[in-house]
């Protein structure tokens, strides 16, 4: 996920992310001191991050035999 993070967000250093030990608002805070980006943009991107790496497990694991897959 750290990769990620730092292929998504350029600005953001291995180091800030060892610093942030997972705090989404500290990640918030280091994003918006290095863009010009509101809050809220930062907070949209944030959320659709965190939902393609969900959907991105999800895709990952087995089938269960149960629905259409």
């Amino acid at each position: 996920m750290k990769s990620a993070v730092l292929d998504r967000w350029p600005s953001v250093t291995v180091e800030d992310i060892a610093s942030l030990a997972g705090q989404r608002e500290e990640l918030m805070r280091v994003i918006k001191s290095r863009s010009n980006k509101t809050y809220g943009e930062i907070e949209r991107e944030l959320a659709e991050f965190e939902l393609r790496d969900l959907r991105a497990g999800y895709a990952s694991r087995p089938a269960l035999g149960i629905g259409p897959d």
